[in-house]
């Protein structure tokens, strides 16, 4: 994200499922520690998911990253290309084209705020037709009160999981 001559990097975790942004952060630089902080702050939220799914970009295979994954049982799962994860691909573009680019943060504190706004927003307020017209959390409320066998399905095509 280009600001004032600058770049800034957003990393979200998101729940495919739900469709909800359960980790993020927004960093001056694309080292891994930030995408190991938006992966703490996910498993702090959440539950450990059954699969982890990135592109093959260092900071996912960051030894640390990997080990907190395997630590928590979760599968891992790279895509080749980093465009060949469309749900990334989605989120990061709503959220610049949706959020960002109305609001127009000057600075990096404005940008950080801004994004936590958006992604408040996002899992709280935005309907998404895949999850019948509901917020991801709306949604995670509605799917808690299901029985396992009438909790609507999705399929990912992946045959890329790993361990």
């Amino acid at each position: 994200m280009p600001l004032n001559g600058k770049h800034y990097y957003a990393v979200f975790i998101i729940d495919v499922y739900t469709k909800k942004i359960v980790g993020f952060i927004v960093s001056d630089n694309m080292r891994a520690q930030a995408n190991l902080e938006a992966l703490k702050m996910a498993l702090k939220e959440n539950n450990a998911p059954e699969v982890h799914n990135s592109d093959r970009g260092s900071q996912y295979t960051y030894h640390r990253y990997i080990d907190l994954l395997v630590s928590n049982g979760t599968k891992i799962s790279m895509s080749l290309s980093g465009l060949d994860n469309a749900y990334a691909e989605r989120i990061n573009r709503t959220i610049k084209e949706e959020y960002l680019d109305y609001w127009k943060p000057e600075t990096f504190l404005q940008l950080k705020q801004c994004v936590a706004k958006a992604v408040k927003n996002y899992n709280e307020i935005r309907t998404h037709k895949n999850l019948p017209k509901m917020s991801p959390n709306n949604f995670e409320e509605y799917w808690s009160t299901l029985k396992p066998e009438d909790r609507p399905k999705i399929t990912i095509f992946n045959n890329e999981i790993n361990n």
